[in-house]
């Protein structure tokens, strides 16, 4: 095997670059001798990739990065190349996907609710793998065995990139929110995130699901929503978002809000549509280190509205993750629009930050 391999670094002061590393070996990482050698198949470009790189100065500036120059990528699929002395669970030869999380404690107080993915006891970069030892921006990686999922044969590669977010579409619909069946949900911001939780909310039989987006959405990414399941798509430029939902829900409001876009106006928007006694989850603007938005408390104490946030999975959303899926209750394929080599990385990730017809991008190293 080859000792270096190109790999996609992003660099403690926020530069990121196409450079030579060392591919990793078994028993020479902290996973070890849990640990399973991986040759990447596909990574997707996610939204907080994007955001550390920069579209912009100002956006490139306003996020954290890592404290250490690492190997970025984590919506991984990739084959098992070569397992640990005491690996298991999985083979050479296994498709797989990655959970994210993989250190965290064990014995604060969040993981002993099996919140791993909040654990007291470790800065949230520090507990992801992509943030510490490597992720999937390479051909190879290392991955601790208990964090892996075997994919289901009918499942395709590539668009298994959004398996990933679709467990975290699954934390914050079922995990986080509790969201039950025949509960009325507006999404804000139709990315494929977005039209992922459309998807979750439906297969577990809420509805109506109502979708809110911008001028530059309308053409494709609402129309795609519209396509995947969504009951109603509402241009906020074109009709006023808080009367659609009201004459939509009687004047009441939607039983539950989840916001996606990471903007101020929708955080004012998802307080004013949400009904009493609702639930609103602001999840948009973790990626790039959170928005700072004006809040009227007095909506949240007259109306007790119940307001969370979310961040990456625990376990049980992957397996739910994998089983829509697998049942086709969950569709991905429409959703990978764009496909790069590794070696076009900065196409790749131009076309994700910058193209209104790109929903998720793939690269392959």
């Amino acid at each position: 095997m080859e000792r270096t391999m190109a790999g996609l670094v992003t660099h403690s002061n926020g530069d990121v670059a196409l450079v030579e590393v060392p591919v990793p070996k078994l028993g020479q990482n902290p996973y070890a001798p849990h640990d399973v050698l991986l040759e990447v198949e596909y990574c997707g470009i996610c939204g907080s990739d994007i955001h550390k790189w920069g579209a912009s100065k100002e956006e490139k500036a306003a996020v954290l990065h890592p404290e250490r120059n690492v190997v970025q990528g984590h919506e991984i699929v990739a084959r098992v190349v070569e397992t640990g002395q005491k690996v298991s669970r999985v083979k050479a030869g296994d498709r797989v996907v990655c959970e994210i999380v993989t250190f965290y404690c064990g014995h604060c107080p969040a993981c002993l609710e099996g919140r791993f993915n909040i654990c007291n006891t470790l800065k949230p970069m520090d507990g992801r793998a992509h943030y510490v030892t490597g992720g999937g921006f390479a051909k190879y990686t290392v991955w601790p065995e208990f964090q892996l999922h075997v994919l289901p044969d009918h499942v395709d590669s590539r668009a298994s990139v959004l398996m990933e977010p679709t467990a975290g579409s699954v934390h914050s619909i079922v995990s986080r929110m509790g969201v039950r069946a025949g509960e009325s949900v507006a999404i804000l911001g139709p990315g494929a995130r977005g039209i992922l939780l459309m998807q979750v909310c439906k297969a577990i039989g809420a509805g109506p699901v109502f979708m809110s987006g911008l001028d530059r959405d309308a053409s494709f990414r609402l129309e795609m929503a519209k396509k995947m399941g969504a009951d109603v798509v509402i241009n906020v430029e074109k009709e006023d978002l808080r009367k659609r939902i009201s004459d939509l829900t009687g004047g009441i409001g939607v039983d539950v809000v989840l916001e996606n876009t990471g903007s101020i106006e929708p955080i004012a928007e998802s307080l004013d549509i949400v009904r009493k006694g609702g639930k609103v989850l602001w999840a948009g603007g973790g990626i790039r280190g959170g928005i700072t938005a004006p809040v009227d408390t007095h909506k949240i104490i007259v109306k007790e509205i119940d307001v969370k946030g979310e961040i990456s999975q625990i376990p049980y959303d992957w397996k739910t993750a994998i089983h829509l899926v697998g049942t086709g209750d969950v569709i991905l394929d429409p959703l990978v629009t764009h496909e790069f080599p590794l070696e076009k990385w900065e196409e790749g990730f131009n076309m994700a930050a910058t193209s209104h017809d790109c929903l998720r991008v793939a690269l392959k190293p």
